[in-house]
């Protein structure tokens, strides 16, 4: 069984600073999944904008990149509706991102959006991306408590976008 510091991820890093919480959680991650890209999304819900709070892959995902709300499926089951949304194939990433080809050419073919709620609202998200048929319903299980466990992270006033 796993002590509670492991299940959270937060026991064997420094998390007493923003940085070290949030590389604690990838660590948590990489363990269970052996990623490719991990990311983590703050959500302003009145400006309409995300904003980029953490990445394993500046490259790729640069943290502080910003990108407009998007609308859809996607949005719906994530924001709305506050569930993980899980894709496992390289179609399913093509008809969510726009930057598709460029987490094809690293290797992502899967991804699970976990979902940050505070107060009935998804605040953020943290976002797993790894080789195809990664992720599954025992997945989120085992990550969620994880990632709300970082709700804290996502709502710091700093982070707004909108003025």
């Amino acid at each position: 069984m796993s002590a509670p510091d492991d299940l959270l991820g937060f026991g064997d890093a420094d998390s007493s600073t923003r940085q070290g919480a949030f590389d604690a959680l990838e660590k948590r991650s990489r363990r269970l999944f052996d990623h490719i890209l991990f990311t983590c999304l703050c959500f302003d819900h009145e400006g309409q904008k995300m904003i980029r709070l953490y990445s394993n892959r500046e490259d790729v995902s640069p943290v502080g990149g910003t990108k407009p709300m998007p609308t859809g499926d996607w949005a719906e089951q994530l924001l709305t509706k506050g569930s993980t949304y899980i894709g496992n194939q390289r179609e399913d990433l093509r008809a969510v991102f726009f930057d598709f080809e460029a987490l094809w050419a690293i290797g992502c073919e899967s991804v699970m959006n976990v979902p940050v709620r505070w107060q009935g609202r998804t605040v953020g998200s943290v976002n797993i991306l790894a080789r195809a048929n990664q992720f599954d319903e025992a997945s989120e299980g085992l990550f969620q408590p994880s990632a709300q466990s970082s709700v804290l992270l996502f709502l710091r006033n700093d982070y707004k976008i909108s003025q």
